[in-house]
Protein backbone atom coordinates (compact mmCIF):
# COMPACT_ATOMS: atom_id res chain seq x y z
CA UNK A 1 0.00 0.00 0.00
CA UNK A 2 1.33 3.75 -1.14
CA UNK A 3 1.08 6.39 1.65
CA UNK A 4 -1.53 9.22 1.88
CA UNK A 5 -0.33 10.56 -1.59
CA UNK A 6 -0.75 6.96 -3.27
CA UNK A 7 -3.03 5.77 -1.54
CA UNK A 8 -4.35 2.88 -4.05
CA UNK A 9 -4.79 -0.82 -2.01
CA UNK A 10 -3.98 -2.37 -4.86
CA UNK A 11 -5.12 -6.01 -3.85
CA UNK A 12 -8.45 -4.38 -3.18
CA UNK A 13 -8.57 -5.15 -6.87
CA UNK A 14 -8.38 -8.84 -6.47
CA UNK A 15 -11.39 -8.81 -3.82
CA UNK A 16 -13.45 -7.02 -6.20
CA UNK A 17 -13.00 -9.19 -9.13
CA UNK A 18 -13.94 -12.38 -6.53
CA UNK A 19 -16.93 -10.21 -5.43
CA UNK A 20 -18.03 -10.10 -8.81
CA UNK A 21 -17.76 -13.83 -10.29
CA UNK A 22 -19.59 -14.85 -6.75
CA UNK A 23 -22.18 -12.84 -8.31
CA UNK A 24 -21.92 -13.91 -11.60
CA UNK A 25 -21.77 -17.37 -10.65
CA UNK A 26 -24.55 -17.24 -8.43
CA UNK A 27 -26.50 -15.78 -11.26
CA UNK A 28 -26.14 -17.87 -14.34
CA UNK A 29 -26.38 -20.93 -11.52
CA UNK A 30 -29.87 -19.73 -10.38
CA UNK A 31 -30.38 -19.01 -14.03
CA UNK A 32 -29.61 -22.57 -15.46
CA UNK A 33 -32.04 -24.03 -12.83
CA UNK A 34 -35.16 -22.17 -13.26
CA UNK A 35 -34.75 -22.81 -17.33
CA UNK A 36 -32.81 -26.27 -17.81
CA UNK A 37 -33.31 -27.82 -13.97
CA UNK A 38 -31.36 -28.80 -11.17
CA UNK A 39 -27.56 -29.58 -11.96
CA UNK A 40 -27.06 -33.26 -12.97
CA UNK A 41 -24.15 -33.18 -10.52
CA UNK A 42 -25.94 -32.27 -8.02
CA UNK A 43 -29.14 -34.31 -8.26
CA UNK A 44 -27.74 -38.23 -9.05
CA UNK A 45 -28.66 -37.39 -12.74
CA UNK A 46 -32.35 -36.60 -12.57
CA UNK A 47 -32.18 -32.68 -12.53
CA UNK A 48 -34.87 -32.71 -10.12
CA UNK A 49 -34.34 -33.83 -6.32
CA UNK A 50 -30.97 -32.32 -5.00
CA UNK A 51 -28.69 -35.41 -3.43
CA UNK A 52 -27.66 -35.21 0.27
CA UNK A 53 -24.38 -33.66 -0.88
CA UNK A 54 -25.95 -31.49 -3.42
CA UNK A 55 -28.14 -29.72 -1.26
CA UNK A 56 -24.99 -28.42 0.61
CA UNK A 57 -23.27 -27.66 -2.61
CA UNK A 58 -26.58 -25.85 -3.79
CA UNK A 59 -26.63 -23.31 -0.75
CA UNK A 60 -23.19 -22.93 -0.79
CA UNK A 61 -23.83 -21.12 -4.51
CA UNK A 62 -27.26 -19.94 -3.66
CA UNK A 63 -25.50 -17.96 -0.69
CA UNK A 64 -23.31 -16.08 -3.23
CA UNK A 65 -24.72 -13.12 -3.40
CA UNK A 66 -22.96 -12.65 0.28
CA UNK A 67 -20.69 -11.48 -2.65
CA UNK A 68 -22.28 -7.92 -2.32
CA UNK A 69 -21.78 -7.66 0.92
CA UNK A 70 -18.09 -7.77 0.60
CA UNK A 71 -18.68 -4.79 -2.29
CA UNK A 72 -20.39 -3.05 0.45
CA UNK A 73 -17.68 -3.65 2.77
CA UNK A 74 -14.88 -2.16 0.68
CA UNK A 75 -16.56 0.98 -0.17
CA UNK A 76 -17.53 1.53 3.01
CA UNK A 77 -13.78 1.39 3.91
CA UNK A 78 -12.14 2.75 1.08
CA UNK A 79 -14.73 5.76 0.91
CA UNK A 80 -14.21 6.50 4.57
CA UNK A 81 -10.37 6.37 4.21
CA UNK A 82 -9.78 8.47 1.43
CA UNK A 83 -12.24 10.89 2.94
CA UNK A 84 -10.74 10.71 6.57
CA UNK A 85 -6.83 11.28 4.71
CA UNK A 86 -8.26 14.03 2.76
CA UNK A 87 -9.77 15.84 5.69
CA UNK A 88 -6.31 14.93 7.41
CA UNK A 89 -4.35 16.63 4.34
CA UNK A 90 -5.93 19.69 3.64
CA UNK A 91 -8.28 20.20 7.08
CA UNK A 92 -11.53 19.76 5.08
CA UNK A 93 -13.39 17.61 2.72
CA UNK A 94 -14.27 18.67 -0.91
CA UNK A 95 -17.75 17.13 -1.02
CA UNK A 96 -18.45 18.71 -4.51
CA UNK A 97 -15.31 16.85 -5.40
CA UNK A 98 -16.19 13.95 -4.27
CA UNK A 99 -19.59 14.06 -6.02
CA UNK A 100 -18.40 14.18 -9.28
CA UNK A 101 -15.32 11.56 -8.75
CA UNK A 102 -19.01 8.75 -7.64
CA UNK A 103 -20.74 9.68 -10.68
CA UNK A 104 -18.06 10.02 -13.61
CA UNK A 105 -17.27 6.31 -11.89
CA UNK A 106 -20.78 5.24 -11.30
CA UNK A 107 -23.22 7.01 -13.66
CA UNK A 108 -22.00 6.55 -17.19
CA UNK A 109 -22.17 2.62 -17.13
CA UNK A 110 -25.24 2.76 -15.07
CA UNK A 111 -26.99 4.84 -17.28
CA UNK A 112 -25.45 3.12 -20.70
CA UNK A 113 -27.72 -0.17 -19.52
CA UNK A 114 -30.50 2.21 -18.72
CA UNK A 115 -30.58 3.44 -22.21
CA UNK A 116 -29.94 -0.06 -23.83
CA UNK A 117 -32.59 -1.62 -21.81
CA UNK A 118 -35.94 -0.64 -23.87
CA UNK A 119 -33.73 -2.37 -26.71
CA UNK A 120 -32.86 -5.55 -24.81
CA UNK A 121 -36.46 -5.66 -23.01
CA UNK A 122 -38.05 -5.56 -27.09
CA UNK A 123 -35.42 -8.30 -27.91
CA UNK A 124 -36.38 -10.89 -25.93
CA UNK A 125 -39.91 -10.07 -25.21
CA UNK A 126 -39.62 -9.17 -21.63
CA UNK A 127 -41.85 -7.08 -19.33
CA UNK A 128 -40.94 -3.53 -19.13
CA UNK A 129 -38.93 -2.35 -16.39
CA UNK A 130 -39.77 0.65 -14.41
CA UNK A 131 -37.37 3.37 -15.93
CA UNK A 132 -37.96 6.15 -14.34
CA UNK A 133 -36.83 4.79 -10.68
CA UNK A 134 -33.82 3.24 -11.79
CA UNK A 135 -33.00 6.86 -13.48
CA UNK A 136 -33.37 8.20 -10.24
CA UNK A 137 -31.20 5.55 -8.08
CA UNK A 138 -34.33 4.47 -6.36
CA UNK A 139 -34.77 1.08 -7.93
CA UNK A 140 -34.03 -0.96 -4.83
CA UNK A 141 -37.59 0.66 -3.23
CA UNK A 142 -39.57 -0.34 -6.57
CA UNK A 143 -38.15 -3.92 -5.81
CA UNK A 144 -39.42 -3.71 -2.26
CA UNK A 145 -43.31 -2.31 -3.27
CA UNK A 146 -43.54 -4.58 -6.18
CA UNK A 147 -41.40 -7.48 -5.20
CA UNK A 148 -40.41 -8.41 -8.43
CA UNK A 149 -37.06 -8.56 -10.56
CA UNK A 150 -37.15 -7.27 -13.78
CA UNK A 151 -34.99 -7.58 -16.44
CA UNK A 152 -32.36 -5.77 -17.10
CA UNK A 153 -32.69 -3.77 -13.86
CA UNK A 154 -32.83 -6.44 -11.14
CA UNK A 155 -29.36 -6.13 -10.01
CA UNK A 156 -28.83 -2.47 -9.84
CA UNK A 157 -30.53 -2.19 -6.31
CA UNK A 158 -27.22 -2.94 -4.89
CA UNK A 159 -25.60 0.42 -6.84
CA UNK A 160 -28.62 2.48 -5.67
CA UNK A 161 -28.12 1.20 -2.30
CA UNK A 162 -24.15 2.81 -2.84
CA UNK A 163 -25.48 6.25 -4.51
CA UNK A 164 -27.21 6.56 -1.49
CA UNK A 165 -24.45 5.79 0.97
CA UNK A 166 -22.42 8.40 -1.43
CA UNK A 167 -25.12 11.05 -0.75
CA UNK A 168 -24.52 11.22 3.03
CA UNK A 169 -21.21 9.91 3.79
CA UNK A 170 -18.79 12.95 3.05
CA UNK A 171 -21.01 15.45 5.29
CA UNK A 172 -20.67 13.16 8.02
CA UNK A 173 -17.55 12.77 7.28
CA UNK A 174 -16.91 16.34 6.80
CA UNK A 175 -19.11 17.69 9.65
CA UNK A 176 -18.55 15.39 12.54
CA UNK A 177 -15.32 15.61 14.38
CA UNK A 178 -12.84 12.52 14.20
CA UNK A 179 -12.89 11.26 17.48
CA UNK A 180 -16.85 10.91 17.76
CA UNK A 181 -17.44 9.32 14.01
CA UNK A 182 -17.11 5.90 15.88
CA UNK A 183 -20.03 6.59 17.98
CA UNK A 184 -21.90 7.93 14.99
CA UNK A 185 -20.62 4.89 13.03
CA UNK A 186 -22.26 2.36 16.08
CA UNK A 187 -25.30 4.60 15.92
CA UNK A 188 -25.83 4.00 12.58
CA UNK A 189 -25.69 0.00 12.44
CA UNK A 190 -27.54 0.23 15.93
CA UNK A 191 -30.21 1.97 14.08
CA UNK A 192 -30.06 -0.15 10.98
CA UNK A 193 -30.79 -3.68 13.03
CA UNK A 194 -33.67 -1.30 14.79
CA UNK A 195 -35.28 -0.38 11.17
CA UNK A 196 -34.66 -4.34 10.29
CA UNK A 197 -36.60 -5.53 12.86
CA UNK A 198 -39.23 -3.35 12.69
CA UNK A 199 -39.61 -3.69 8.72
CA UNK A 200 -39.72 -7.49 8.72
CA UNK A 201 -42.43 -7.35 11.60
CA UNK A 202 -44.60 -4.72 10.56
CA UNK A 203 -44.45 -4.13 6.55
CA UNK A 204 -45.94 -6.41 4.46
CA UNK A 205 -43.36 -6.58 2.14
CA UNK A 206 -41.14 -7.06 4.90
CA UNK A 207 -38.73 -9.40 3.70
CA UNK A 208 -37.75 -7.30 0.87
CA UNK A 209 -37.77 -4.32 3.34
CA UNK A 210 -34.85 -6.28 5.00
CA UNK A 211 -33.01 -7.38 1.78
CA UNK A 212 -33.14 -4.31 -0.39
CA UNK A 213 -34.18 -1.40 1.46
CA UNK A 214 -31.03 1.31 2.14
CA UNK A 215 -31.55 1.89 5.83
CA UNK A 216 -31.38 -2.66 5.98
CA UNK A 217 -28.24 -2.62 3.88
CA UNK A 218 -26.64 0.36 4.71
CA UNK A 219 -24.59 -1.04 8.51
CA UNK A 220 -22.46 -3.18 6.37
CA UNK A 221 -21.03 -0.10 4.27
CA UNK A 222 -20.70 1.15 7.55
CA UNK A 223 -18.71 -1.51 9.41
CA UNK A 224 -16.41 -1.00 6.41
CA UNK A 225 -16.04 2.58 7.28
CA UNK A 226 -14.84 1.29 10.81
CA UNK A 227 -11.84 -0.31 8.93
CA UNK A 228 -11.10 2.63 7.06
CA UNK A 229 -10.89 4.76 10.44
CA UNK A 230 -8.49 2.70 12.21
CA UNK A 231 -6.49 2.55 8.85
CA UNK A 232 -6.50 6.19 8.63
CA UNK A 233 -5.98 6.32 12.64
CA UNK A 234 -3.04 4.06 12.35
CA UNK A 235 -2.13 1.88 9.10
CA UNK A 236 -3.71 -2.03 9.90
CA UNK A 237 -1.54 -5.12 10.45
CA UNK A 238 -3.23 -8.21 11.55
CA UNK A 239 -1.18 -11.13 11.96
CA UNK A 240 -3.14 -14.39 11.84
CA UNK A 241 -1.24 -17.37 11.15
CA UNK A 242 -1.99 -19.73 8.71
CA UNK A 243 -3.86 -22.43 10.26
CA UNK A 244 -5.98 -19.40 11.69
CA UNK A 245 -6.35 -18.04 8.29
CA UNK A 246 -7.58 -21.84 7.18
CA UNK A 247 -9.93 -22.49 10.19
CA UNK A 248 -11.48 -18.90 9.22
CA UNK A 249 -11.93 -19.71 5.94
CA UNK A 250 -13.08 -23.17 6.51
CA UNK A 251 -15.52 -21.99 9.04
CA UNK A 252 -17.50 -19.04 6.69
CA UNK A 253 -17.29 -21.80 3.63
CA UNK A 254 -19.07 -24.14 6.12
CA UNK A 255 -21.63 -21.46 7.35
CA UNK A 256 -22.09 -20.69 3.52
CA UNK A 257 -23.33 -24.46 3.38
CA UNK A 258 -26.05 -25.23 5.76
CA UNK A 259 -28.65 -22.79 5.62
CA UNK A 260 -29.80 -19.28 3.32
CA UNK A 261 -28.30 -15.82 4.25
CA UNK A 262 -31.52 -14.54 3.83
CA UNK A 263 -33.94 -16.58 5.63
CA UNK A 264 -34.90 -15.36 8.84
CA UNK A 265 -37.11 -16.89 11.09
CA UNK A 266 -36.93 -14.93 14.37
CA UNK A 267 -36.59 -10.99 15.31
CA UNK A 268 -33.29 -11.96 16.19
CA UNK A 269 -31.99 -13.34 13.30
CA UNK A 270 -33.51 -10.83 11.41
CA UNK A 271 -31.15 -8.00 12.97
CA UNK A 272 -28.18 -10.19 13.91
CA UNK A 273 -27.85 -13.13 11.77
CA UNK A 274 -25.44 -11.52 8.86
CA UNK A 275 -22.86 -10.37 10.93
CA UNK A 276 -22.13 -13.95 11.24
CA UNK A 277 -21.08 -13.86 7.93
CA UNK A 278 -19.47 -10.37 7.64
CA UNK A 279 -17.35 -10.52 10.70
CA UNK A 280 -15.53 -13.96 8.81
CA UNK A 281 -15.54 -12.24 5.57
CA UNK A 282 -14.12 -8.96 7.30
CA UNK A 283 -11.55 -10.96 9.43
CA UNK A 284 -10.33 -12.88 5.88
CA UNK A 285 -10.23 -9.42 3.77
CA UNK A 286 -7.54 -7.60 6.64
CA UNK A 287 -6.07 -10.47 6.96
CA UNK A 288 -5.53 -10.87 3.09
CA UNK A 289 -4.97 -7.01 2.62
CA UNK A 290 -2.79 -6.47 6.09
CA UNK A 291 -1.21 -9.43 7.59
CA UNK A 292 2.95 -8.66 6.44
CA UNK A 293 3.12 -12.54 6.32
CA UNK A 294 0.49 -13.31 4.16
CA UNK A 295 2.16 -14.36 0.19
CA UNK A 296 0.77 -12.51 -2.67
CA UNK A 297 1.29 -15.36 -5.53
CA UNK A 298 0.04 -12.69 -7.85
CA UNK A 299 1.92 -9.22 -9.09
CA UNK A 300 -0.53 -6.10 -9.36
CA UNK A 301 0.38 -5.79 -12.91
CA UNK A 302 -1.65 -9.68 -13.31
CA UNK A 303 -4.28 -9.47 -15.36
CA UNK A 304 -6.77 -10.58 -12.51
CA UNK A 305 -5.53 -7.16 -10.74
CA UNK A 306 -6.86 -5.75 -14.11
CA UNK A 307 -10.24 -7.96 -14.25
CA UNK A 308 -11.16 -6.23 -10.90
CA UNK A 309 -10.42 -2.98 -12.01
CA UNK A 310 -13.39 -3.79 -15.03
CA UNK A 311 -15.22 -5.50 -11.81
CA UNK A 312 -18.12 -2.35 -12.15
CA UNK A 313 -18.57 -3.79 -15.54
CA UNK A 314 -18.65 -7.71 -14.72
CA UNK A 315 -20.84 -6.81 -12.13
CA UNK A 316 -23.28 -4.66 -14.60
CA UNK A 317 -23.18 -6.95 -17.65
CA UNK A 318 -23.09 -10.24 -16.38
CA UNK A 319 -26.66 -10.11 -15.24
CA UNK A 320 -27.59 -8.66 -18.56
CA UNK A 321 -25.76 -11.19 -20.76
CA UNK A 322 -27.86 -13.93 -18.95
CA UNK A 323 -30.90 -13.85 -20.57
CA UNK A 324 -29.21 -13.37 -24.14
CA UNK A 325 -27.12 -16.11 -23.67
CA UNK A 326 -30.58 -18.64 -22.63
CA UNK A 327 -32.42 -17.31 -24.98
CA UNK A 328 -30.60 -16.33 -28.30
CA UNK A 329 -27.75 -18.81 -27.49
CA UNK A 330 -28.60 -21.81 -25.72
CA UNK A 331 -32.61 -22.08 -26.64
CA UNK A 332 -32.29 -21.02 -29.88
CA UNK A 333 -29.62 -24.29 -30.74
CA UNK A 334 -31.13 -26.30 -28.67
CA UNK A 335 -27.92 -26.64 -26.03
CA UNK A 336 -28.44 -27.80 -22.77
CA UNK A 337 -25.07 -28.28 -21.75
CA UNK A 338 -24.26 -26.81 -18.91
CA UNK A 339 -20.39 -26.60 -18.96
CA UNK A 340 -21.07 -24.27 -22.02
CA UNK A 341 -23.66 -22.12 -20.85
CA UNK A 342 -21.14 -21.46 -17.80
CA UNK A 343 -17.76 -21.20 -20.27
CA UNK A 344 -19.86 -18.54 -22.63
CA UNK A 345 -21.14 -16.66 -19.57
CA UNK A 346 -18.21 -16.50 -18.26
CA UNK A 347 -16.38 -15.96 -21.25
CA UNK A 348 -18.64 -12.41 -22.10
CA UNK A 349 -18.82 -11.45 -19.19
CA UNK A 350 -15.25 -10.59 -18.81
CA UNK A 351 -15.15 -9.74 -22.30
CA UNK A 352 -17.81 -6.91 -22.64
CA UNK A 353 -16.64 -5.45 -19.53
CA UNK A 354 -13.07 -5.41 -20.61
CA UNK A 355 -14.40 -3.54 -24.13
CA UNK A 356 -16.30 -1.09 -21.57
CA UNK A 357 -13.73 -0.50 -19.80
CA UNK A 358 -11.45 0.59 -22.68
CA UNK A 359 -13.48 1.97 -25.10
CA UNK A 360 -16.54 3.84 -22.82
CA UNK A 361 -15.50 4.34 -19.08
CA UNK A 362 -11.98 5.16 -19.23
CA UNK A 363 -12.50 8.59 -20.53
CA UNK A 364 -14.58 9.04 -17.58
CA UNK A 365 -12.21 7.65 -15.25
CA UNK A 366 -9.62 10.25 -16.88
CA UNK A 367 -11.69 13.10 -16.42
CA UNK A 368 -12.29 11.66 -12.66
CA UNK A 369 -9.06 11.67 -11.98
CA UNK A 370 -8.80 15.63 -12.33
CA UNK A 371 -11.03 15.94 -9.53
CA UNK A 372 -8.80 13.93 -6.81
CA UNK A 373 -7.42 15.59 -3.69
CA UNK A 374 -5.11 12.65 -2.22
CA UNK A 375 -3.70 11.13 -5.14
Amino acid sequence: MKNPQGSRIVNLDLIRFVAALMIIFLHAYEAWVGWFGQVGLLSNGTFKTLSYSGAFIDQFIRNLGHGVDVFFLISGFLITYLLLEEKKAIGKISIWKFMVRRSLRIWPLYFLIIAIGPVLVSWLQEPSPNYTWNLLFIGNFDVIFTEKWLYPFAHLWSICIEEHFYLVWPFIIAWVPTKRLMSVFMGIIIFSIGFRMYAWSNFDHGWYYVFTHTLSRMDVLVIGAIGGYYHSISPIQIHLSRMQRYLIFGLLISVLCLEPITQWDTLIMVGFKKYIYVALTAILLLDFLFNPSFKHVLKPTSFVHYLGKVSYGIYMFGNVLLLVVIKKIMLKFGITNLWIFMGIVLFLSILVPILSYEFFEKPFLKLSARFRVIK
